[in-house]
């Protein structure tokens, strides 16, 4: 492994772990091989994240949506 996968990994983890935290996603459940399997909602479908860099990806649009979705509710 890497040292930018390493990192990779621990930003991925750290994303996914706050991002449920803060009720943006229902789950966030991390492999051993660095994916992922998300969901938003209780009832929404499942989202297969293959690597720590997709899971990132994710997390930034998850977190651009919210706020987008702040900004027209103001």
């Amino acid at each position: 492994m890497t040292a930018k996968s390493h990192t990779d990994e621990h930003l991925a983890t750290g994303l996914m772990g706050l991002l449920h935290e803060q009720g943006h996603l229902h789950s966030a459940d991390g492999a051993s091989d660095g994916s992922w399997i998300v969901r938003r909602t209780r009832s929404g479908p499942q989202f297969v994240l293959e690597s720590p860099l997709e899971a990132i990806e994710y997390a930034v649009e998850l977190l651009v949506d919210h706020q987008l979705e702040a900004a027209s509710g103001r």
